[in-house]
């Protein structure tokens, strides 16, 4: 159903567009265009841009990474001294036990390692929790600063809709998506522009590289810890 209303928010586009020229043709108006916005003499102007590329070529997105690898290893390294703590404390108890020991302290070293496994038990729960919450932010960071840099472009270049593309790349598909990555393809507004990698369809202009640039250029905020 998106992709049929996408479709068709496109075919009125290009009549309104179609019609527009033909009334300029016949009435000649005075024009007036809004500052910094030019419309293109050829009709509806449609850019495409493939969020996802933009997004992985940022600035923003590669600082977020490294922050996000670097959390998972400050936890996998508490995870880990947990885990020998609880290890230790396992053969200190087998050894109490053979060396027979007082119920007493038998118990007592019962007791501590049954703290340290449910202390590995909550750690799990809360670890995945705010790993989930950070990747969140990230995303929302990385994504937020794309698609600023796409409408500051668009609205100052006069374009009539923007179009968003996809590309595979599983090695970044953790960090991007939550869902399965495959499933990014299936929801597509583009499946083909004719012409386009030849840049000959005067209607359709795709300016990835473009935002890619402008991303480069723009200054980075809230950036490492």
């Amino acid at each position: 159903m998106k992709r049929f209303g996408i479709l068709a928010l496109v075919a009125a586009a290009c009549v309104a567009g179609f019609a527009g020229s033909l009334l300029n043709e016949h009435l000649k108006p005075e024009a007036v265009e809004a500052q910094g916005f030019q419309r293109s003499p050829d009709g509806i102007r449609i850019a495409l841009v493939n969020v996802q590329e933009a997004a992985r070529k940022s600035k923003k997105f590669q600082v977020r990474k490294v922050d996000w690898e670097r959390a998972q290893t400050e936890l996998k390294a508490q995870n880990d001294k947990m885990r020998r703590d609880y290890e230790a404390k396992y053969l200190e108890l087998n050894r109490a036990r053979i060396a027979g020991e007082p119920e007493d302290v038998l118990l007592n070293l019962r007791i501590e390692l049954q703290s340290i496994e449910e202390a590995m038990k909550a750690a799990e729960g809360q670890q995945k929790e705010y790993l989930m919450e950070l990747l969140n932010q990230y995303q929302n960071e990385v994504l937020q600063n794309v698609m600023k840099e796409i409408k500051d472009y668009t609205d100052l270049q006069g374009y009539d809709i923007v179009l968003q593309d996809y590309s595979e790349n599983p090695d970044d598909a953790d960090f991007l998506s939550n869902d399965a990555y495959s499933q990014t393809i299936m929801s597509k507004p583009v499946i083909h522009t004719p012409l386009l990698d030849k840049k000959q369809n005067k209607f359709v202009k795709d300016i990835t590289q473009v935002i890619i640039d402008r991303l480069e250029n723009a200054p980075v905020d809230g950036t490492g810890g």
